[in-house]
């Protein structure tokens, strides 16, 4: 059962050198199943840019208030 939902706010916590770990960023779509695990695409916003990236639940940490 996944434990995020679509416009949760996250903080990516990778444990290799990405420049997405430690950012925070808002869950974008509902997860993905695969045999990984669930995937989310997280949102980022910088400078008027916005980008999406799919993590797994298990690089994710909730920050929601």
């Amino acid at each position: 059962m996944p434990t995020l939902k679509k416009g949760d706010k996250v903080r990516i916590r990778l444990d290799t050198a990405s420049p997405y770990r430690g950012r925070t960023g808002v869950v974008d779509e509902e997860p993905i199943e695969d045999s990984f695990g669930f995937w989310y695409m997280v949102k980022f916003e910088s400078k008027g840019y916005i980008r999406n990236y799919r993590f797994l639940e298990k690089d994710l940490v909730s920050v929601n208030d």
